[in-house]
């Protein structure tokens, strides 16, 4: 789930990001049937450390949610929902800033919850559309991503795009990457080189 500590950042943060095959926008009212589905979906909230999904969320709870995180936050939305780039703009997955706790940097989640396009790439392109937004608007200079150990997909995704760790939580359950400006530079020059 999110938590609302405020954004720190003077600058907003990016609400309409846009890659070659996905829309990250803001999530809406329209998008709560996805949800529930994923939340509720072992498979895709387990390697996420939330094992069991939402606690069988119903759609009370699904509603409450909304009233809580979607409905009271206009100003600066920070769930956002990652969509593919065809006609009906279909929902695939979630995004959202889950902490600003320090200066200059923001703390991300990402779920693609359409397990059919798991493995495809579009986890990695999510991350690198929102990171160039971020970056490109002086929005922070770091972004982070807190991963559980077990989750060697994630791993991979994240250190492949440049993220690199920071430290291991103390309980060992969970580990934080970061992302800084400079790494995400040097490694979108080292990708555009070999493409």
């Amino acid at each position: 789930m999110t938590n609302d500590t405020q954004h720190s950042s003077a600058h907003p943060l990016p609400q309409y990001v846009t890659g070659e095959r996905i829309i990250i926008r803001p999530t809406t009212r329209a998008d709560a049937p996805y949800l529930h589905q994923w939340w509720n979906n072992p498979a895709i909230m387990g390697p996420s450390g939330t094992g069991d999904g939402m606690q069988n969320y119903d759609e009370a709870d699904v509603d409450a949610w909304f009233r809580r995180h979607i409905d009271n936050r206009k100003k600066e939305p920070r769930h956002f929902v990652i969509c593919r780039r065809d006609g009906d703009q279909t929902p695939i997955g979630e995004f959202y800033i889950s902490c600003d706790d320090r200066p200059g940097c923001v703390t991300f989640s990402i779920s693609i919850g359409d397990t059919s396009l798991w493995g495809q790439g579009y986890a990695s392109e999510a991350v690198l559309a929102y990171a160039a937004a971020v970056f490109e608007d002086n929005c922070c200079g770091a972004m982070r991503l807190d991963i559980p150990v077990n989750n060697t997909r994630a791993m991979r995704m994240a250190e492949a795009i440049g993220f690199q760790l920071e430290h291991t939580w103390a309980n060992g359950l969970k580990r934080t990457l970061i992302l800084t400006r400079d790494a995400f530079e040097m490694r979108r020059a080292s990708l555009e080189k070999h493409s």
